[in-house]
């Protein structure tokens, strides 16, 4: 009766042992995906929050400031050869409705005449488009309305040089002292009537 009895409970107990097993397994199972799910959202959320690295060739974007540039399609010219340069203005984050440009050249290599002075498109008017042949010294002037103002970068005007002598090396510069100043080359903010150029560029060239 004993050996009958605990076969009787042995048969009893298995299938609450089977039962045990089946409902712990997929327990474990969830148990360690959900562990592996977790990881992996860790590692996802690190490298999404890691930092780009700098691409090849490319600098940072900063912001830019007033800036009257010169500009040339090239930089040797021969003689008799126009030598066309562009006058380039950018107002940065500013608007403006005015510009004055004074340029200094050498008037013994180039040669300069006001039908050579071509105003751009940025401006309603261009009162004052001038040589000085003799100080070697050309400004240009450009207004627009208060309703009208510009924003951002363009070519103000064009200049069409005439090479003269072979002189070698031979410099463009735009006439700038100091950010603020009214006795030089200027863009004039619409919202202040203040000066906001901070830097130019300049143009070197070779007449040979």
């Amino acid at each position: 009766m004993d050996d009958l009895n605990v076969q009787q409970n042995n048969q009893e107990n298995k299938p609450v042992v089977q039962i045990k097993k089946f409902v712990s397994l997929p327990k474990f199972i969830f148990l360690v995906l959900g562990l592996i799910l977790l990881a992996e959202l860790i590692y996802a959320i690190r490298v999404l929050t890691l930092p780009a690295p700098p691409v090849a060739g490319k600098v940072p974007l900063q912001s830019k400031v007033g800036t009257i540039s010169l500009n040339a399609p090239k930089n040797t010219y021969r003689i008799n050869e126009i030598v066309p340069v562009a006058v380039n203005i950018e107002t940065g984050s500013q608007a403006i409705n005015g510009v004055d440009v004074i340029i200094h050249y050498d008037p013994k290599v180039l040669e300069a005449t006001s039908g050579g002075l071509i105003k751009g498109r940025l401006l309603e008017e261009y009162p004052t488009m001038a040589v000085d042949a003799s100080k070697g010294l050309i400004s240009i002037s450009g207004i627009n309305s208060l309703q009208n103002v510009f924003k951002g970068k363009g070519q103000f005007a064009n200049i069409n040089f005439k090479a003269k002598t072979a002189s070698g090396k031979t410099s463009l510069t735009v006439d700038f002292k100091d950010k603020g100043s009214t006795i030089d080359s200027n863009l004039v903010e619409a919202s202040t009537a203040k000066d906001i150029v901070e830097q130019v560029v300049n143009l070197e060239l070779v007449v040979q």
